[in-house]
């Protein structure tokens, strides 16, 4: 048993603190979305594939300075057609410009308390906490050591088209109090700077952001979670699209030691 993942009291500092409260939410969308009617089940020409065997979407852990890791949000590990595995998670969950700093982040199976892998270096830099309409700003990228040994099952493939499809149905692949749980719903809009899901029912959807979407159709995951508001009495869901996740893991061209990085 992994003894770094048990603690999860007083962080260092205030700032810290306050960095901890931040991450376990989810940024809110500024204004209520129309009404507008679900659009129909599409067709999709893609390959049909199987839904992932494991609890994919892991918890996030970040350790600053000397402390001990404590959970921070949510993230998961995609293989990128080079056969490379990367680390992805949402930049408003942490911070390189804290005292102390940041020094690594880990990926766990919820409950579960022995990571399932560990990261010391960004993939390409780290995007920011997005205010806007644009997911696509809201990004951290982790390049996983050459010789990590991950259970297969913990790994997602991107979905080659980059994007759902309005109509389709999709899963979230998430935790509840420290329990893996999946949720559904009907993708409502897809573009290329975000794409919006309606869920099938009322829940809190407080600390889901990092989490990955799945599509009920081929598979793999098609973006990541990053904002909520809530339409009538269910919830809608803002994702940074994959297609725009793996670009920005091919394209990285700079790979900082996390406890180097700062700004």
């Amino acid at each position: 048993m992994n003894a770094r993942f048990v603690a999860r009291g007083t962080l260092l500092s205030l700032t810290i603190v306050g960095l901890a409260v931040v991450a376990v939410l989810l940024i809110n969308r500024s204004k209520q979305l129309p009404l507008e009617a679900t659009p129909p089940r599409p067709t999709i020409t893609a390959p049909r594939g199987l839904m992932p065997a494991g609890p994919v979407g892991l918890t996030e852990w970040t350790k600053y300075g000397n402390d001990v890791y404590h959970a921070v949000g949510h993230g998961f590990v995609v293989r990128l057609a080079n056969g490379d595995l990367v680390g992805v998670t949402t930049a408003h969950s942490l911070s390189f410009s804290t005292l102390p700093p940041l020094e690594q982040i880990a990926l766990a199976v919820s409950g579960e308390a022995k990571s399932a892998i560990e990261f010391d270096t960004l993939r390409g830099e780290p995007g920011t906490a997005r205010s806007g309409e644009d997911m696509t700003v809201d990004y951290v990228l982790l390049n996983a050591p050459k010789n990590a040994a991950i259970d297969p099952q913990l790994i997602l493939a991107p979905d080659p088209r980059g994007l759902p499809q309005p109509g389709e149905r999709v899963s979230i692949y998430t935790a509840v109090n420290d329990h893996p749980r999946v949720f559904e719903g009907t993708v409502q809009s897809a573009g290329d700077q975000a794409v919006w899901v309606l869920m099938d029912g009322a829940f809190d959807p407080s600390g889901m952001s990092g989490s990955p979407f799945v599509s009920q159709y081929t598979g793999q995951v098609i973006g990541m979670a990053i904002a909520t508001t809530h339409r009538v009495d269910k919830v809608l869901l803002g994702l940074h699209p994959i297609g725009s996740i793996v670009r920005k893991a091919e394209s990285a061209s700079v790979f900082p030691k996390i406890s180097d990085y700062r700004r």
